[in-house]
């Protein structure tokens, strides 16, 4: 059986009249010349002209980017049929690819499966199991911040433990379709991979700042993109406005992060876990840990990751 889901995500002038003079001007012909029958313009002197409101300011050129806090997503049923997963597609759209959540029910059971499309996925909240076909004894929770690349077509499990629902955050380049497979075999690794949160090494991202934010790249190559990595600022950090070349998608694991444009008042509010952004390329941007414990968060870039300092004013 194969399932498909389409989803889509939707976003006088006036001039014044000339004075007109009190009597009326004859012209060569001897004609009177008509003024509007009487001549009168007011008789104050008042020419009727009307002040031109000064137009609205233009909005300010972001580039596409988006913000979405968790109190706004809107989630679908996969199965219109029954309870089961429910998908709230953030950026793209599920019959082309994007970004999303995925909301599992506890106890909910996946069954062996295909993908048509390779797929990120990072764990925001519960305690879901990841496994290959033929791993599910040896699966087990996962926390919040473990990550996996799931190939296309490569036949695969999940599960979702505990009390309460697992939310993936997930990056599928295309479409969000689904075939179950109950009776495929263990395929080979290939270029699957799982990377549990207590697994993530983390680095400085400046080796000259070794108390500035830390990166643990769990997918491709931050030096040609496109790259996965989880980020972890420390308290009060602040990277200040910047930029990057590529575009990329953000969703908060932990602490209180803010992130902001040039034109906000401020420097952000706090954001919860599991908000989302899309961050366009070569757009300024600055990001700050406003909690009293380190912010982690899981970003995906599509080009090589840099860092360009915003331009002083």
């Amino acid at each position: 059986m194969k399932l498909k889901l389409a989803s889509a995500v939707v976003l006088i002038g006036c001039s014044g009249g000339s004075k007109q003079p009190d009597k009326p001007t004859p012209d060569v012909t001897g004609d009177t010349a008509d003024t509007g029958g009487t001549g009168d313009t007011g008789g104050t002197g008042d020419t009727g002209a009307v002040a031109k409101p000064a137009p609205p300011p233009s909005p300010p050129d972001i580039g596409g980017y988006a913000l979405i806090a968790p109190s706004a997503l809107t989630y679908a049923p996969l199965n219109p049929d029954g309870p089961g997963p429910e998908l709230a597609v953030l950026h793209g759209d599920a019959t082309s690819g994007g970004a999303f959540f995925l909301k599992v029910p506890p106890g909910g059971k996946s069954g062996v499966h295909t993908h048509t499309s390779d797929y990120h996925a990072v764990v925001v909240s519960g305690a879901p199991r990841h496994w290959l076909a033929g791993g599910e004894k040896k699966a087990k929770p996962l926390a919040a911040g473990s990550y996996w690349f799931q190939p296309g077509t490569q036949a695969h499990g999940d599960d979702c433990t505990g009390k309460e629902p697992c939310v993936l955050f997930i990056i599928m380049p295309g479409a969000f379709d689904m075939t179950a497979t109950p009776k495929a075999k263990a395929p080979a690794t290939g270029k699957y991979t799982l990377t549990a949160r207590k697994d993530a090494k983390f680095a400085p991202l400046d080796p000259t700042h070794p108390e500035g934010a830390k990166g643990a790249f769990v997918h491709g190559d931050p030096k040609t993109g496109p790259v996965g990595w989880l980020i972890e600022v420390p308290p009060g950090g602040n990277s200040g406005l910047h930029s990057h070349t590529s575009d990329y998608h953000a969703v908060v694991i932990d602490g209180a992060p803010a992130h902001w444009l040039p034109h906000e008042t401020g420097e952000g509010e706090p954001l919860a876990p599991g908000t989302y952004w899309f961050q366009p390329g070569g757009y300024d941007h600055g990001d700050r840990c406003t909690s009293t414990e380190a912010c982690h968060g899981f970003v995906f870039m599509d080009k090589a990751l840099d860092f360009k300092p915003a331009a002083k004013p």
